[in-house]
């Protein structure tokens, strides 16, 4: 008997340790498929909602459109952030499912990704809200330029729409942490260059008040 469990007892160790590992890889298969699953699920809810709220109009308005139709990008702007969403889902769904293997990832792996969500999260928002607040703002400033007789009203409603969309992208991108110091430069110079232009309209929207208001009253005086 001895003899028996001697021969035989390392066999079934391996045997144990065989299906014990089996079961766990296909736990991790199960739950990828189940997490995969959710993820295209969440996808198409987070599409379908972006449509409701008809952010691809705002997009569409804003330029950013026009912006990705110029690189060749296909995708609407509610599908990219459905895409970007999904990923963050598939990553998490990955993690679980390595751990369901009993596989270790490092803790500066999942420090990085435990991370990245809340931070991803917050900057969709913060872009979501740029676009919202650009079409908000151009409704404002078309208004208040309009009736102060001002020819480039529509440029002048169109370029801080532009600009505010890009400053929320900006900080969006910021606070993905992708390269930030670079984007803050770039976006000094842009927002800088907005304001020179936005200025310089003004001054000559300004010229042609003026200009029209001594007309009438050397008109009123003539009369």
């Amino acid at each position: 008997m001895g003899a028996e469990e001697g021969v035989f007892g390392p066999l079934r160790q391996v045997s144990a340790s065989f299906w014990l590992a089996l079961a766990k890889l296909l736990a991790a298969i199960l739950t990828f498929v189940v997490g995969w699953l959710v993820a295209k699920l969440i996808y198409v809810l987070v599409v379908k909602a972006l449509e409701k709220i008809k952010l691809d109009k705002f997009a569409e308005d804003s330029g950013l459109k026009t912006f990705l139709d110029k690189g060749k990008i296909e995708k609407t702007v509610s599908e990219l952030i459905g895409i970007a969403v999904y990923w963050i889902v598939i990553l998490v769904v990955i993690f679980l499912s390595v751990n369901v293997a009993g596989l270790s990832l490092p803790p500066s792996v999942i420090d990085s990704i435990i991370g990245f969500i809340p931070r991803f999260i917050i900057g969709l928002i913060i872009f979501v809200v740029s676009l919202f607040a650009g079409k908000l703002l151009r409704g404002i400033v078309f208004t208040t330029a309009s009736n102060a007789g001002i020819k480039e009203a529509e440029f002048l409603a169109r370029a801080t729409q532009v600009a505010i969309v890009v400053f929320g992208v900006v900080i969006a991108i910021q606070e993905f942490n992708i390269a930030a110091e670079f984007i803050a430069s770039v976006f000094i110079i842009i927002l800088a260059s907005v304001c020179f232009g936005l200025a310089l309209t003004f001054a000559l929207g300004a010229k042609d008040l003026a200009k029209q208001w001594l007309e009438n009253i050397f008109q009123k005086k003539s009369d």
